[in-house]
């Protein structure tokens, strides 16, 4: 298994539970070296995550309280946890390079490949015109029916 902070071998296995969420972390020697696992003052895997550990002097100049839950930045360095989605605009200065080490990323791609996109998009709409079709036909607004049935058509002509 490889640390979860560099590419090398992994010989330090941490586990936390934390309300009822186990959280695992896997690091090298010089790694669980750098961060001070071996201190036995104790840490949490947040504090790791978020480089400085939750004693650290803070280094944001923006407000360090969500405004929407009340949340502060030093609960948050020492739970792990956010409050409320305002948070991530509250702490996005010190979210993003945790995200980005993290998940390689720091915006969510969804889960459909992106290639099935395009054929989600069409069979929503499809399903959007046959209920509206199957409304006209209910109301007898015969003249919106034909006019959604060559949709559907046209629509079904450019799927194949």
């Amino acid at each position: 298994m490889k640390c979860d902070r560099c590419e090398k071998e992994a010989t330090v296995h941490l586990t936390q539970v934390m309300n009822g969420q186990m959280q695992k972390m896997h690091l090298c020697a010089d790694c669980a070296k750098e961060l001070g696992v071996n201190e036995e003052s104790g840490f949490t895997i947040s504090d790791i995550l978020l480089g400085k550990g939750a004693t650290a002097p803070l280094s944001s100049t923006r407000s360090s309280v969500c405004d929407a839950c009340g949340l502060t930045l030093v609960k948050f360095r020492k739970t792990g946890r956010l409050g409320c989605p305002a948070c991530y605009q509250a702490f996005e200065r010190e979210l993003l390079p945790i995200l980005r080490s993290m998940h390689h990323a720091q915006e969510h791609e969804g889960r459909c490949p992106k290639n099935r996109e395009h054929t989600l998009g069409l069979r929503n709409r499809q399903e959007e015109l046959e209920a509206q079709l199957d409304q006209a036909v209910t109301n007898e607004d015969y003249e919106r029916a034909a006019e959604l049935r060559d949709e559907l058509r046209r629509l079904e002509e450019n799927r194949a």
